[in-house]
């Protein structure tokens, strides 16, 4: 007894912000399979099946080819010191922020036409349809060139451990010696070894993909929508019977990932004997893709900066004239509505800040005072908040702070932020946390420091780079949320994701600019100050 009260004591504080919401808010959401009226309804949607399939296709095929495109980069870019520093200041933009740029990139009269446009002799437009296409490729594309840094990353931070790096460059000089080329060795030694390793993140980039509500609006399909946008509608409607459909419908979309998820593991086992007896053929003197990789680095590298110039002189446009390539007015109207109308800025930044604040003490206070075999319960709840939809969580929670009195308020709104940021800041802080060498506590505890000093001024500062990292991440993941904002807020509380999507539907686009930089400026920001954090320290 006395030990279950130790722990609840630790993790109460856990529990009740997190736990309990998530939890709870899952089980309120499932409930709704009971409902017998909302599923017939659901079934008869006359766009419920293109939608699904239009969802799953967008979603595993911007996996696939990001999963790809990162693997190609990564292997002939290997051992390019800037290539993770690069990928994660790109990590840091939102999605909805990258998508609403992007569509100013491509639209016909975007950026890309207006180009085409000079060199053509063209008055107008041409009739592309290049946003919001029937097939989803914009969205797709969308999805890709935002996964291809996250991805990047992820295989990077991976091989920067000391251990696995000293390990995969013994297996390279073994390989070459056997008469292996660079493509050889990473397709039959470290592509097998790493992906295993990924498999988690890269459900949580499915799943994203598959069920993402505020990049569709921005710049998806309209008809058939994916099937995450008509479930967001639904729950957004006024009837109560079409509330109950959504919900029917957040939780058919988990069913049918789970299931898909379920039916790839169990090809993946059939197929490995196949696998290994590629992976044990050869030698093959093949190279990397060194060219091709710094071809696509560089073009990922120009989209990026493209999107950022485009929204900054968006911002600044009064008259933008087609074909031309530079406005003919500049006025700084927009920024001056985002001034005397500051508070979907002050409410994203307060809740960004306070999630990421909440989250790292949480996350700290955990690992500083639960035992490490805990730790596998609280990583199955984490992924569990990062690869179910998002819609699924956020319906589960609307309903239970309906009952609590929380919906329309910040806190409501914070609690809900606080779900994926303290899941992703927990999964990022765990493994260097716990590698922490014990021999310092041992030498503290020799010289009578207590625990409190010690952390402050030993572990803390130790630990400061990993520490600003997934504070960074936090502010990221913090800024960018839409879905619950906009269930849990009830229209009480606006922020920069809600004006932005409400803009992309039609609206001022200067506006609009301003905010899509906004939410691409602060987290930027705070992974500048994360690196520099990291820098000093060196």
């Amino acid at each position: 007894m006395t030990f279950v009260l130790k722990i609840l004591g630790r993790g109460l504080p856990l529990c009740v912000l997190w736990v309990l919401p998530l939890v709870v808010g899952l089980g309120v959401a499932c409930s709704s399979v009971f409902d017998g009226a909302a599923w017939p309804a659901l079934f008869l949607h006359p766009q419920l099946w293109p939608a699904l399939t239009l969802s799953i296709v967008t979603g595993s095929v911007s996996l696939i080819l990001s999963t790809l495109l990162a693997f190609w980069l990564v292997a002939g870019l290997y051992r390019t010191r800037p290539l993770q520093k690069l990928m994660g200041g790109f990590l840091s933009l939102p999605h909805l922020a990258f998508a609403i740029g992007f569509g100013f990139l491509i639209m016909p009269s975007g950026l890309i036409g207006r180009i085409s446009g000079t060199f053509a002799g063209w008055v107008m437009p041409p009739q592309w349809v290049t946003t919001q296409d029937p097939y989803g490729i914009s969205l797709v594309g969308a999805l890709v060139l935002k996964e291809v840094p996250f991805i990047v990353w992820l295989i990077t931070s991976h091989m920067a451990r000391n251990d696995i790096s000293r390990m995969m460059a013994g297996q390279h000089r073994i390989g070459q010696s056997l008469g292996h080329g660079s493509a050889s060795i990473w397709l039959r030694l470290f592509i097998p070894q790493i992906l295993p390793r990924l498999k988690w993140p890269l459900a949580v980039v499915w799943v994203y993909g598959a069920s993402v509500v505020d990049v569709a609006l921005a710049i998806g399909p309209t008809q058939p929508p994916p099937l995450a946008v008509i479930i967001w509608s639904d729950l957004n409607h006024v009837d109560q019977a079409i509330n109950s459909r959504g919900s029917a419908g957040a939780i058919l979309l988990t069913i049918c990932l789970i299931a898909i998820a379920a039916f790839i593991h169990a090809l993946a086992k059939l197929l490995m004997p196949g696998i290994k007896q590629y992976c044990t053929r050869g030698p093959d003197a093949g190279a990397a893709p060194r060219r091709s990789a710094m071809v696509i680095l560089i073009s990922i590298t120009v989209t990026y900066i493209a999107i950022f110039l485009v929204l900054a002189i968006m911002s600044a446009s009064s008259l933008w004239p087609y074909p031309d390539l530079w406005p003919s007015q500049l006025r700084l109207a927009a920024w001056a509505t985002l001034l005397n109308a500051p508070m979907p800025a002050v409410n994203s930044l307060s809740l960004a800040v306070a999630s990421t604040i909440a989250g790292l003490a949480l996350a700290v206070l955990w690992l500083e005072t639960a035992n490490e075999y805990l730790d596998r319960y609280l990583l199955v709840l984490s992924f569990a908040a990062l690869a179910l939809p998002s819609l699924l969580i956020a319906d589960g929670q609307y309903q239970l702070f309906l009952r609590l009195g929380l919906n329309g308020t910040w806190f409501g709104v914070f609690l809900a932020h606080l779900t994926p940021v303290f899941a992703y800041m927990f999964i990022v802080l765990k493994g260097p946390y716990r590698a922490f060498d014990p021999r310092y506590r041992s030498v503290s505890l020799g010289l009578n420091t207590s625990t409190l000093r010690f952390w402050l001024t030993v572990k803390m500062p130790l630990l400061r780079p990993v520490l600003a990292a997934a504070a960074a991440i936090g502010i990221g993941v913090g800024i960018a949320q839409y879905v619950p904002v906009q269930l849990i807020a009830s229209g009480r509380l606006s922020t920069l994701t809600i004006e932005a999507v409400t803009l992309a539907s039609g609206g001022n686009r200067q506006l609009l600019a301003v905010y899509s930089l906004m939410l691409m400026v602060v987290p930027l920001l705070a992974f500048i100050a994360a690196s520099r954090f990291e820098r000093h320290l060196a």
